[in-house]
């Protein structure tokens, strides 16, 4: 775990450089629409992209012990193309009928979101394959290659050329474009020699098709609840707010998914090793491991956001956006209901039952849009937050309610509350400091505030994942 944990540390300096960066050189009119193409990738990622890929995770293995990745990728790689097509013909009857307005040339709006998701999903399929195959070392070399790039060329770009959102992105596109290549020639090479014998049938295809529409639709209404509202903030409140609200409410998202991915890194290829058996018992213990290490610690993470708000405000963000902070509470509470939601529907994974996150999912889209609707002309971004917070909390009860009966696994309940009690530690330790130095806010002071929090936070953290360390949460 010790290689994953420092390749990620890496990863989240180059994650809050970039938004130190983007947000830096960039005004909040032009990181709204950052904001916009990005969830517009994402759209038809986590609908059309990321259930193909659950499915491939969860036979990888399988398929590379029977050289069939090889044969079995090259279909994708099809259907990614045609994916992108489809994105291409949407976007241009959403923006013809005026459904999404990025304030920018169509024709760049149609190459931006063709080509990221054309790259990044090349990036995010053959990178964290290697994890999965037990290529640590690669797979955290090519994921720090890929930020680094994109991070300097998305940088020159906009100091050379203009602080748009259109050069910031063709920027990252570059370094997304060569590490796809690189990562790619090398994954194939580690995978077992291709057997093409053995061709997909009929049944193959209803086994992905059963298996990945029910997460379609789940994902799909997962992005209506936590991404559509960049779109209605667009046309209610303009870019300017849509870029601060979606700053201050991304470093919550930024920082519990940069720690979410650590867990999930080292702790899902087991995971899905472990599923891959059907034994009921079996499954129990590997959900019961990965969810047991995942909420006491991200829960712990939380806090310390809640703990250092401000402080993180002037660290992680330009100036323009530092009234932000008070977006951050509602993110904190949004994310680890999703957190919470992600462990959850792991269960519907392992069950091969993944029918079960469709009406969770269902509630947390409608009620998303609903509140938003009346509370944002209320209250304004603030609504909007409140409006995430609560359609996060429905769905993540309704998906509990909804698989805890599909396998007999318990939560560490007496780790959780330390991780809780730690977080209030946490909190009054940043009160008191903040108190000690008075009402000097300068850079320096907010650094000093991070890091003796920071310091307090690391050793709960270790702490709460020293069975882990110690390998008492393996699994044997």
């Amino acid at each position: 775990m010790l290689l994953i944990a420092l390749g990620r540390v890496a990863q989240f300096i180059l994650v809050f450089a970039t938004i130190k960066i983007s947000t830096t050189l960039l005004p909040p009119e032009e990181m709204a629409k950052v904001f916009m193409v990005a969830s517009l990738v994402a759209f038809f990622a986590l609908v059309f992209l990321n259930p193909v890929g659950m499915f491939m995770n969860r036979r990888l293995h399988a398929w590379n012990a029977a050289g069939k990745v090889r044969h079995y990728y090259n279909y994708f790689w099809l259907y990614l193309i045609a994916i992108c097509g489809i994105a291409v013909a949407s976007l241009i009857l959403f923006i013809g009928v005026g459904w999404i307005d990025i304030h920018t040339s169509t024709n760049l709006v149609l190459m931006l979101v063709g080509s990221s998701l054309l790259f990044a999903t090349v990036n995010q399929v053959v990178i964290p394959a290697l994890n999965l195959l037990g290529y640590r070392g690669w797979f955290v070399a090519l994921t720090l290659a890929t930020a680094v790039m994109s991070l300097m060329t998305a940088t020159i770009f906009v100091v050379e050329l203009a602080p748009k959102a259109e050069f910031w992105i063709f920027g990252l596109l570059v370094g997304q474009f060569i590490f796809s290549l690189i990562g790619g020639k090398i994954f194939f090479g580690k995978v077992n020699a291709p057997d093409y014998s053995h061709k997909p049938t009929r049944h193959h295809f209803d086994k992905l098709i059963g298996f990945a529409w029910p997460i379609s639709i789940a994902v799909g209404l997962g992005w209506v609840q936590t991404q559509s509202y960049r779109f209605m903030m667009e046309s209610g409140l303009g870019l300017h707010a849509l870029g601060l609200f979606a700053a201050g409410y991304g470093i919550s998202a930024g920082v519990i998914s940069a720690f979410e991915s650590v867990f999930t890194t080292y702790l899902q290829p087991n995971f899905y090793k472990h599923i891959s058996n059907e034994n009921l018992l079996e499954q129990s213990k590997a959900w019961e491991e990965y969810a047991g290490t995942i909420f006491p610690s991200l829960t712990l993470v939380g806090f310390v956001i809640l703990a250092t708000a401000p402080e993180l405000t002037r660290v992680i963000l330009g100036p323009e956006y530092w009234s932000s902070f008070q977006f951050i509470g509602w993110g904190v509470a949004a994310e680890l209901s999703r957190v919470a939601s992600g462990a959850y529907g792991m269960i519907a994974h392992a069950r091969m039952k993944t029918r079960l996150l469709i009406a969770p999912s269902l509630v947390g889209a409608t009620s998303s849009i609903i509140l938003i609707w009346w509370l944002m002309p209320i209250f304004g971004s603030n609504g909007v937050g409140a409006a995430l917070m609560i359609s996060s909390v429905a769905a993540f009860i309704l998906t509990y309610a909804f698989t805890r009966d599909e396998l007999t696994a318990n939560l560490p309940r007496r780790t959780l509350i330390t991780s809780m009690l730690m977080g209030v530690a946490l909190i009054i330790l940043a009160e008191v400091f903040r108190w000690a130095v008075g009402e000097n806010k300068n850079l320096i002071v907010s650094v000093a505030t991070l890091g003796t929090v920071g310091v307090a936070f690391l050793f709960f953290q270790f702490t709460l994942l020293r069975p882990l360390l110690r390998g008492g949460m393996s699994f044997k």
